[in-house]
């Protein structure tokens, strides 16, 4: 997770190949469920470039969509996804939480919130963190006063996660990969911990 800007796509690239590499099964996901997204169902590679320029939609439309949602994320997790793969998201489910502008969502947020605790559980929760200005100079899709708001949103998400890791996205990319890439290894797979940056 992490706020427009943070590096969330570059750095699951290369974690990715450097696990496959090493013969781990990897597969990586975008936040985008086929049915409630249909429109990026053809097109997973599709750049959202004015993410709060749309209106929201109605209370029954955002709730059907995070229930299609809902039930999507578990179809996955139980038929669809291998079982003993490695599922990397770029983004997930309580990013909405964060940012429901992005997401058009209309109703009380009490639902997402309700729904969210359905979801299905991540072995470990990655945060990229960075100043608001430091994200602001890679990516300007907000306003500065939205991403500073966000930065806080996503801190205070973060920390209510039993298993999470917060990386300085700040840091130069290599750095950044580095450490996300130790973050899975000691606390997913499970092999013999490296020194890093990383804390949770």
């Amino acid at each position: 997770m992490g706020p427009d800007g943070a590096g969330k796509s570059s750095v699951i690239r290369e974690v990715v190949a450097r696990l496959a590499e090493s013969g781990h099964d990897i597969k990586m996901r975008h936040l985008k469920p086929t049915l409630v997204m249909p429109q990026l169902r053809d097109n997973p590679n599709s750049i959202v470039t004015d993410p709060h320029g749309k209106p929201p939609r109605s209370a029954f439309l955002s709730l059907a969509k995070i229930i299609v949602w809902l039930a999507e994320e578990w179809y996955a997790r139980l038929f669809r996804d291998p079982k003993q793969a490695l599922l990397i998201c770029d983004r997930y489910y309580h990013d909405l939480l964060v940012d429901p502008v992005r997401y058009r969502f209309g109703a009380p947020m009490w639902t997402a919130r309700f729904v969210g605790a359905l979801m299905p559980r991540p072995a470990l929760w990655i945060l990229l963190d960075a100043p608001p200005e430091v994200l602001q100079s890679r990516k300007q899709e907000v306003a500065a006063e939205e991403t500073a708001r966000q930065c806080l949103a996503y801190r205070a998400f973060i920390r209510t996660r039993a298993k999470h890791v917060i990386v300085d996205a700040s840091r130069p990319l290599v750095e950044v990969i580095s450490q996300a890439e130790h973050a899975v290894r000691s606390r997913v797979l499970r092999e013999a911990p490296v020194e890093g940056a990383y804390h949770g």
